[in-house]
């Protein structure tokens, strides 16, 4: 499969997860009796449209998946004047129906991880240690003799000359006789591949080495179980994934730690694509799981423009029973946007140049 379907396949997992996130705001207003003004999935050129009879709130598709929108009357509106001319203006609606209606979009990211996560281990079962060893190939050296043998990331070693490699990989390099070059079964996308591979002695470690780091970790042994195990099981692995995004968060904003791997869309388009690439189905539903929980978890926080942002704002209406003022609040709102844009922006000639290197 091309390089172009593992990015293709990873602009629609986003495509999906941020139609799940819009859906969230839309289905919510709607219950709410909130009027949308526009609905629409995807970005680029407009595929098709039409316009809602009873409700008139214009649907749009677009092309490019990826992106997408729940617009309301009013939204934003920096003259102050939305509400006298429109009594559709969102300002207007009660706020315990706008706070539900701005967290119902990260609500249906947590939801969709729940829903793939569950359906995954239906199919696949719940993982447990076997008592086997898996030794995976992390990366390959570039021109080593693993790189020109034919290993790649993602390969499982199978066996050596014949033999189980269970957990001694490094000290079968170690022994390897110097004549012949050693054969290596690999396990690669479901197939089992035998590569020639012939280890250089670096003198400087005093020994044979291929080229490659690695994983050794304790076999998984997939086994399904009844279905109320599966739910308790996907709920945990959800709460750990979003815990450890939670600590990721708090250790960038109060140490700086983790800015370096950081990436926009483009450095997430590529590593969808290799991890999809990689390990096929299973690596491309986990990442869906992760990217949506992170997706949730990133537009809760209280920035202006993101959903966070604007709760923080209808809370402190409740709390004070009054609102801060609506055009001061547009224009912090769009501060937040120019804010973001500029990171996006960052990002991405940031992923762009550690692409092309």
């Amino acid at each position: 499969m091309s390089t172009i379907i593992y990015v293709l396949l990873a602009l629609l997992m986003l495509g999906i997860m941020v139609a799940a996130h819009e859906s969230g705001h839309y289905f919510a207003a709607r219950a709410c009796g909130i009027p949308v003004r526009a609905f629409g999935i995807g970005f680029g050129p407009k595929l098709f449209g039409w316009t809602g009879k009873k409700n008139g709130t214009e649907y749009v598709i677009r092309l490019i998946p990826g992106g997408g929108y729940c617009a309301f009357y009013g939204e934003d509106d920096t003259t102050g004047e939305a509400a006298k001319m429109d009594p559709r203006a969102m300002e207007l609606q009660p706020a315990w129906k706008r706070l539900i209606t701005l967290f119902a979009g990260p609500f249906m990211n947590f939801v969709l991880a729940f829903v793939v996560g569950l359906g995954f281990f239906l199919g696949y079962g719940l993982p447990y240690a076997g008592d086997g060893y898996v030794t995976t190939i992390q990366s390959v050296q570039a021109g080593s003799p693993a790189d020109v043998g034919g290993l790649r990331a993602g390969d499982v070693i199978l066996t050596v000359d014949g033999e189980e490699v269970k957990n001694r990989f490094s000290a079968m390099i170690d022994a390897w006789d110097g004549r012949e070059p050693m054969a290596l079964t690999v396990e690669r996308g479901g197939e089992t591949v035998t590569l020639q591979v012939k280890p250089d002695f670096i003198s400087t470690e005093n020994r044979y080495m291929i080229g490659v780091t690695m994983t050794i970790e304790a076999e998984t042994v997939w086994k399904h179980e009844g279905f109320g195990k599966t739910v308790s099981h996907t709920f945990d692995v959800c709460v750990g994934a979003g815990g450890a995004i939670l600590d990721a968060l708090k250790n960038l904003f109060t140490r700086g730690e983790g800015l370096e791997n950081m990436s926009g869309p483009v450095g997430v388009i590529s590593v969808i694509a290799q991890q999809t690439q990689t390990y096929r189905l299973m690596g491309y539903l986990n990442m869906l799981m992760v990217i949506s929980i992170n997706l949730g978890l990133v537009n809760l926080l209280p920035i202006p423009g993101l959903d966070g942002g604007r709760i923080l704002f209808v809370l402190y209406e409740i709390i004070f029973r009054r609102p801060v003022n609506r055009r001061v609040e547009a224009y912090i709102h769009l501060a937040g946007y120019v804010f973001l844009l500029g990171v996006l922006l960052f990002f991405t000639f940031r992923d762009v140049l550690n692409i092309f290197g």
